[in-house]
Order: structure tokens, then sequence, then C-alpha cells
């Protein structure tokens, strides 16, 4: 059986995403779209509300908290550069499109439609704190980590991790005995807090297959890459596998000038020898 088409892609942001986490790989499926436009693909940016999205430390308008940038950035003692920087602007919330999907109300031709992807950027907004007026302080992406378990469910193909994304989807616990891939540069704290992956350091990139899935896990592909450009590599090899096969992966490396060196599924990365094979 071939594998199905996936068409319907949700894109997860949060203050502090890795912009080439999340560009690379789309404006590869930007290239897809031109070149199979009878292959309607859709791309839906949700986030926990609707204000833009900064990839820079910045909390979102009349935000009642600040960031811990001190730890995030000792190096710097907190010190960080606010002034060049991009936004995004979500589609939808976890909180809506969550109420929509269990309502049965996802729809191919609303504005929600079902989803087939699940996409999760990485980005050092995946380990910064938000602090609270009274001092209290929760994870810059908790509000993801709340959502990935109740969308799972719902996800009908695939989710994809670029960067330290796969470390957000394992604190969700759904990564549990599964084989993904990570940022290199940051292997060591995220295998210490996620020792149940079957991490897989030296890989460019992971295809867990559904059949990975253990009894209460989701029972769709993940497909993880290491860090930030690791993510073209990743979105290629998902290409290959769903969209017409390696030809066509070739011919939107090649349109993009994307030097892809078709690293194999958990083969080990040049770039791992260069520089942190030990």
């Amino acid at each position: 059986m071939a594998p199905r088409t996936p068409l319907n892609f949700l894109l997860a942001i949060f203050p502090g995403y890795q912009l080439l986490d999340l560009a690379g790989p789309m404006d590869i499926f930007n290239i897809l779209s031109l070149e199979q436009p009878d292959t309607e693909l859709t791309l839906t940016f949700i986030s926990d509300t609707l204000d833009p999205v900064a990839s820079k430390p910045l909390p979102r308008k009349n935000a009642s908290w600040s960031f811990d940038l001190e730890s995030a950035f000792p190096h710097t003692r907190g010190k960080v550069n606010t002034t060049f920087n991009q936004y995004l602007t979500p589609d939808t919330t976890f909180d809506e499109y969550l109420k929509a999907a269990e309502a049965g109300e996802l729809s191919q031709d609303g504005r929600l439609k079902p989803v087939d992807v699940l996409f999760i950027p990485g980005g050092f907004g995946s380990r910064v704190q938000r602090v609270h007026p009274d001092g209290s302080k929760t994870s810059n992406v908790q509000a993801l980590v709340d959502f990935i378990p109740k969308i799972a469910p719902h996800i009908q193909e695939a989710i994809i991790t670029v960067c330290t994304g796969s470390d957000i989807l394992a604190r969700t616990g759904l990564l549990d005995g599964r084989r993904a891939t990570v940022n290199m540069y940051r292997f060591e704290s995220i295998v210490e807090q996620n020792p149940t992956v079957k991490w897989q350091n030296w890989a460019r990139w992971v295809r867990s297959q559904a059949s990975e899935a253990g009894d209460k896990g989701v029972a769709v592909d993940i497909w993880s890459s290491a860090g930030v450009s690791a993510g073209m590599d990743v979105t290629l090899a998902f290409i290959t596998h769903h969209y017409g096969g390696l030809q066509v992966s070739r011919e939107v490396a090649k349109k993009l000038e994307y030097d892809w060196r078709e690293i194999e599924e958990a083969a080990v990365d040049p770039l791992y020898i260069k520089h942190y094979a030990k």
C-alpha cells in the first residue's frame, strides 16, 4: 500500500523559536506545493494566544510575566539582543483547535483543518522559564507540552520535530521507548532530562515508525532531526516517503540550491564525527 499523502500541517510556535528550524522546512514545502499544485497542502500556525510570536525572548503584548534570562543566558548575565527580531502570527490557539478537534468540527473545507502532521520546532525558547508576578516560574513551552498529548489522538500521519523540538515532545512522554535524535550541542542535558527515549545523537534524522509506539504512545510516525539546518534533511526525507520518491526531493533541493547529502535514516552524520565524536 502506498503511503498516505499528508495535506494539513499544524506548526506550533512559541516565543524564542529558532527561525531556521521552521523556515527551512516550510520553504521546502513551499517549493513542493508549487511543483505539485494538485496536492493541496495547507499550513496552520498555532500557539497559546493569537498575539504575534517573536523569535527573541519578548513576552506577548500585555503579558503579566517576564523571562528568566539570567538562567537561560548565564554567559551574558542575561543580556540578550531583542531588536533584531522576527514575528509570526498564529492562525489559531491550542485551546480553540483542541476544542474543535474534540467536537469533531475540524473540516477539510473549514478554517480549522484536520491535523495530518504536527510540526514542532526548537529554539532557546524551549528551555527558558517564565517568571510570574508571585515569583513562580513555569516553562515557556508548558502550554505546548500540555497540548501535544491531547491533540495526539487526532494526528492522522506524523509528528515532525526539529532540533530541541524533540526535547519538547519528549517531555510529554510520547517519545518514551522510541528512537529520536536532537540538537547535538545540547544532547547531554536533554538525555539527562529525558532518559527513557532511545536517543541517537549521531543521527542527522530519525524516523520512528508507528509500529514502535508502545501501549501508551501515539501510533503515528515520529520524524526527528538534529539541530537547526538538519530540519531540512528530515523534511526532504519526509517528502521522499510521501510525495513521489527520491527524485522529487532531489529536484526540490536543487531548486533551493541546498547541498543535500542524502544521509540515510539513523546513519552517522559527518557533522557528528567532526564536532562531537569522542
